[in-house]
């Protein structure tokens, strides 16, 4: 675990600021008391009753860390859980339960999850007879060396969109409208781990560093054991800063400007979607980008996001109510929303 991570977890166990280490930290800790008489310890004041009689103390402040302590502490706790940054959870081997000798799936795991891909591919999305079930992919950390026992097997049904005959981001909407339902209705679990489908498209780029063809039984992108190296200090800087943008759209929200609230919570979506395929295109899935937004999504800063984006659309749309505040100007709030982002 690096310095820093070592540093906030002093804190929160300590509920008091980590001793410095570097001769810099040690002297500023040193001088830090002389300073502040020197800014804040000198002259007079002509109040002489309370509180005003009270003197301010000359220590060091006590740090707080930026997103407040409760909800640092659950982003911190979870991330730890998921990664593990001791070692980031790189395992010596794939999960036992689901892999057999020379990593290959075990044919009951296999089997089973055929099954429920051929299923949900017949029953819910109900395509053309032109449209095939190109593949079925296991990929996730369950097809990787950092599997955790939170871990979901992730299960990618391809399709090639075009077959559809429709228009390539209808066919997203629909396929993303049946797996979420789908995903809601049920929760099929495999050796203790919850069974999460998608559909992806024929040549949609996937940046996994672990995938298996189910269909075919054998691996498309085989995992390595070698160990990322991680940027948890930057991981930090970003988690809170799109912490500071859903603390502003709660602001808007709470002073009823529905619509400046429903624009600013698009541009995040779009933001945090735009910041993880970056990360995926440029580091994989150890990227700062990607990591953030795992644990974004891990700690319920992305679902409250988008709860606050569909709550801000009823209100905005609705009649009789306090749904709209008077002099609200759409063109005002959509260039004061894009400029805070």
């Amino acid at each position: 675990m690096s310095d820093f991570m070592e540093e906030w977890k002093f804190f929160l166990e300590n509920k008091k600021d980590p001793l410095p280490k570097s001769p810099f930290q040690k002297k500023m800790f040193k001088d830090h008391p002389k300073k502040k008489k020197d800014l804040i310890g000198k002259g007079g004041n002509k109040y002489k009753s309370k509180p005003y009689t009270k003197k301010p103390s000359m220590k060091r402040s006590k740090s707080a860390p930026p997103l407040g302590e409760a909800k640092l502490k659950v982003i911190l706790k979870e991330f730890l859980s998921m990664f593990d940054y001791s070692s980031f959870n790189v395992r010596d081997s794939l999960n036992p339960a689901f892999w057999g000798e020379k990593d290959v799936l075990k044919a009951e795991v296999a089997n089973k999850l055929i099954q429920i891909g051929k299923d949900f591919f017949e029953n819910n999305l109900k395509f053309p007879k032109n449209v095939e079930l190109i593949d079925i992919k296991f990929t996730g950390s369950l097809a990787n060396y950092n599997w955790t026992d939170n871990s979901d097997i992730d299960l990618h049904l391809v399709i090639d969109f075009k077959k559809t005959g429709a228009d390539p981001k209808l066919i997203r909407d629909y396929v993303n409208s049946k797996k979420n339902l789908w995903n809601e209705q049920h929760d099929i679990m495999m050796k203790g781990h919850e069974v999460e489908i998608y559909v992806e498209n024929l040549n949609e780029k996937h940046y996994s560093t672990g995938v298996y063809s189910l269909l075919n039984n054998e691996w498309i992108v085989k995992p390595s054991p070698a160990k990322p190296n991680i940027d948890d200090q930057q991981i930090m800087v970003k988690i809170n800063g799109f912490q500071q943008k859903l603390d502003h759209l709660k602001d808007l929200f709470a002073k009823g400007q529905y619509k400046s609230s429903f624009i600013y919570a698009e541009n995040l979506m779009d933001k945090l979607k735009n910041m993880r395929t970056a990360g995926l295109v440029k580091g994989g899935e150890f990227s700062v980008e990607n990591l953030t937004y795992k644990a974004l999504r891990k700690v319920g800063v992305i679902e409250e996001i988008f709860d606050l984006k569909h709550e801000a659309y009823d209100k905005m749309m609705s009649v009789g109510t306090s749904g709209n505040v008077p002099g609200e100007h759409p063109v005002d709030q959509g260039t004061l929303v894009y400029s805070n982002l």
